[in-house]
């Protein structure tokens, strides 16, 4: 009897002792500090791009984040996940980019724009946007900007970086300088008239 009692004994302090819990980390692809010099904006005159739809693939619809292991092969990181929704911190890094960089509004609601001002309107799609087993860094999609009474542009896009350094930390803050490059070729396109 006493061999069962310690037997269980055992088995109840290796459980624990593998029981521990695990870390997450968790990743905004927004930036959240905003340059405090700056202060308040008021951007109800600046021009307007209506962001309508944003699709992704379905590897960047998970919490996790995910790393490509081979030219076939993703892994989704347990411990690594996004603290929000992708789609959502997307469309706040880009709006964070135009506002501050090129003074133009990106919004998802149409009631936002003033009546008679002019107002593009943008759908992206995603391909991929991810850390790459070669040590990139790869944005790449299509996107349709339009004005309405002009032709819709469709544009594919396809941009890369050299990842820096290891880590998720890293490659979460170069996936803002990717979406840089995409508010740049954007608004690359958009003609602005105050």
């Amino acid at each position: 009897m006493n061999k069962w009692i310690i037997s269980a004994g055992v088995v109840l302090m290796l459980a624990a002792c593998s029981s521990k819990p695990t870390n997450v980390n968790y990743y905004l692809l927004h930036q959240p500090a905003s340059d405090s010099k700056q202060g308040s904006l008021d951007i109800s005159a600046l021009p307007a791009i209506h962001l309508r739809s944003l699709a992704t693939p379905d590897y960047l619809k998970q919490r996790n984040l995910s790393l490509q292991t081979s030219n076939s092969e993703l892994h989704f990181a347990p411990q690594h996940v996004w603290a929000e929704d992708f789609s959502n911190g997307f469309a706040m890094a880009l709006s964070d980019t135009l506002v501050k960089t090129h003074k133009i509004r990106l919004h998802t609601q149409t009631q936002w724009t003033t009546p008679g001002q002019k107002e593009y309107i943008l759908d992206i799609q995603l391909d991929d946007f991810i850390p790459t087993y070669d040590k990139k860094l790869v944005l790449k999609g299509t996107y349709r900007l339009e004005l309405s009474n002009l032709s819709p542009q469709i544009v594919k896009f396809s941009f890369e970086l050299p990842l820096n350094d290891d880590g998720f930390a890293s490659s979460v803050s170069q996936m803002r300088e990717l979406i840089d490059l995409l508010a740049n070729d954007v608004v690359s396109r958009v003609e602005i008239t105050n």
